[in-house]
């Protein structure tokens, strides 16, 4: 059979923390009476004195930031090539005003009497 795990808010582990931290109840009261175990507590409480504490993101959340980071991709690539057509468009309008004249290293001593 299947083990079913339990997930706790962050509302919850911090109210928890707060309660054996404040002395209300003790560590073991807490797990005894909330079926907690010991340790799982206890890393909660390092957790919020290291600032580490916090609420793991839901099924809907991740596929959420699955599609943002597949858009930002599509961003980048649709950005990529504007860029490129930029710069094609830039190129053949450089193209059409030249005279289309190839400067080789035959021509270069016939281009050189030539005034542009």
């Amino acid at each position: 059979m299947k083990r079913k795990y339990r997930h706790h808010t962050l509302e919850y582990k911090q109210k928890i923390v707060q309660e054996i931290e404040n002395n209300v109840r003790s560590l073991s009261a807490v797990c005894r009476q909330d079926s907690l175990a010991m340790t799982m507590v206890e890393r909660w409480r390092q957790q919020v004195r290291e600032g580490t504490l916090q609420d793991h993101p839901t099924a809907r959340e991740r596929h959420l930031e699955k599609e943002l980071e597949r858009y930002k991709k599509k961003v980048g690539e649709l950005s990529m090539e504007i860029d490129l057509l930029k710069k094609i468009e830039d190129y053949s309008l450089r193209m059409r005003k030249s005279s289309g004249f190839v400067v080789t290293g035959q021509n270069v001593v016939l281009r050189k009497g030539v005034k542009s």
